[in-house]
C-alpha cells in the first residue's frame, strides 16, 4: 500500500532504484513487490525505461472509490430528509460477495436508537436488506449471494431456503422488504432498492428501530417516506424508471 500510495504522489513513473530511496526500505523486497504489484495489475512497466506507473487495476479502483464518493454525496441529503421526516436511524448499505455492508449511518435521535457501525456486514438472509439485494440484484449477483452459507442472527433469523424465496417474491412484488427481529432482538428494519442510470441495483436505503417505533407490518407513511427517498436517490444517481 506504501508503495502504491507513492506510486500516485507524482504524475510521472518511478524506478526501483527511486522508489526505494524514497520509502527507506531495501532495493530487493520493494522490486519483489513491484513484480507482484504487476502481474496483478495495479502498476504497469515500461518495457523502454523499466519504470513503473499506475496500472490499469489501479485505475479501476479509483474509479470506483469515486464513484462511492459520490455516491454518498447524494445519499447523505437524502438520509437526512428521510430522518427528519420519521425520526429513525437510516442506513444506506451496499452489496458485496461477501454479504451486506453498512456504509453510511444518519442517527435517527429517538429515546430508543438504533446505532449500527459501518463496514458492519450481515449475511444476505438475515436482514431486509439482502431480501431486497436478492429480488432485485443482477442474475449473476444473486448466483453469487445464494452460494453464501446462511447466518442465523436471532431465533427470527430465516434459515429455510423455501421460505426465504418467498420473502423475496414478495419484496419484489411491493418493493421493500421488512425484518422483524431477524437480525436483533427487538429491532426492525425496512429496506428498499437503489438503482443507477443503467437500471442496476447499486445499494439499498433502510429504516432501522426499535421494533416499538417501527412494528411489522410498518406503517404505509413509513414505507412511503423510504420508498419515496430510495426514489429520488435513484434518479439522482441517472436512474428512470
Amino acid at each position: 500500500m506504501l508503495i502504491l500510495e507513492k506510486v500516485l504522489e507524482r504524475g510521472e513513473p518511478w524506478g526501483v532504484t527511486a522508489l526505494a530511496a524514497a520509502l527507506d526500505l531495501p532495493k530487493a523486497r520493494i522490486h519483489r513487490h513491484l513484480t507482484s504489484l504487476r502481474e496483478s495489475g495495479f502498476l504497469s512497466q515500461d518495457s523502454a525505461t523499466r519504470a513503473y506507473e499506475p496500472g490499469w487495476r489501479l485505475v479501476l479502483l479509483g474509479q470506483r472509490i469515486s464513484r462511492r464518493a459520490e455516491l454518498l454525496t447524494l445519499a447523505r441529503p437524502v438520509m437526512t430528509r428521510l430522518r427528519d421526516e420519521i425520526g429513525q436511524t437510516i442506513v444506506l448499505s451496499q452489496l458485496t460477495e461477501h454479504g451486506v455492508t453498512v456504509t453510511e449511518v444518519i442517527p435517527g435521535g429517538s429515546p430508543i436508537d438504533v446505532i449500527l457501525s459501518p463496514g458492519t456486514q450481515f449475511g444476505y438472509n438475515s436482514v431486509a436488506q439482502g431480501k431486497v439485494a436478492l429480488a432485485f440484484g443482477s442474475p449473476d449477483q444473486v448466483r453469487t449471494w445464494s452460494r453464501l452459507a446462511p447466518e442465523q442472527r436471532t431465533p427470527g433469523t430465516i434459515m429455510d431456503p423455501e421460505r426465504l424465496r418467498a420473502h423475496v417474491a414478495s419484496t419484489r412484488r411491493q418493493g421493500w422488504a421488512t425484518a422483524p427481529e431477524e437480525t436483533f432482538r427487538g429491532v426492525n428494519a425496512i429496506a428498499a432498492p437503489v438503482f443507477t442510470h443503467g437500471g442496476d441495483l447499486i445499494c439499498t436505503l433502510a429504516v432501522i428501530a426499535s421494533i416499538h417505533y417501527l412494528p411489522d407490518p410498518p406503517s404505509p407513511d413509513v414505507v412511503d417516506a423510504l420508498t419515496n427517498a430510495a426514489s429520488a436517490l435513484s434518479e439522482e444517481l441517472g436512474y428512470r424508471r
